[in-house]
């Protein structure tokens, strides 16, 4: 219930908010008209015009750095991938390192118990 008013209060001065759009637009167009009439009108319209572009420098500033966080954050994402594909890579190299001295522990082992066997045999026919 509290939800539904909340988004009717959003709704109403959503609406609220455009009106107000739309009557600056109108008193501006009308200061235009004006100005021709009445001198002392064009400070308001240099003023107004003044604010008009420092909203929009503003929105570009903001534009701007949203597009840069954006890439930045994909950037990022690229680089966890490529992260996350090294590190598996590493992983398999070291299992295969691992795999590797297994392997050569065990020939190890088979030559020092061939000779250990040999050298038995040695000693027992002395």
């Amino acid at each position: 219930m509290e939800i539904a008013l909340r988004d009717m209060k959003i709704h109403q001065m959503k609406a609220e908010l455009e009106n107000r759009k739309r009557m600056l637009c109108k008193k501006r167009t009308q200061l235009i008209q004006n100005k021709k009439n009445n001198a002392l009108l064009e400070d308001v319209l240099q003023d107004y015009s003044n604010y008009n572009k420092h909203i929009v420098n503003e929105k570009r500033k903001k534009i701007m750095f949203l597009e840069k966080l954006h890439s930045y954050i994909g950037e990022i994402t690229n680089d966890l991938e490529l992260v996350d594909d090294k590190l598996k890579e590493s992983n398999d190299e070291q299992k295969d390192i691992l795999k590797e001295i297994t392997t050569l522990k065990n020939e190890m082992e088979n030559i020092l118990d061939d000779d250990n066997d040999i050298n038995s045999h040695n000693n027992i026919d002395e």
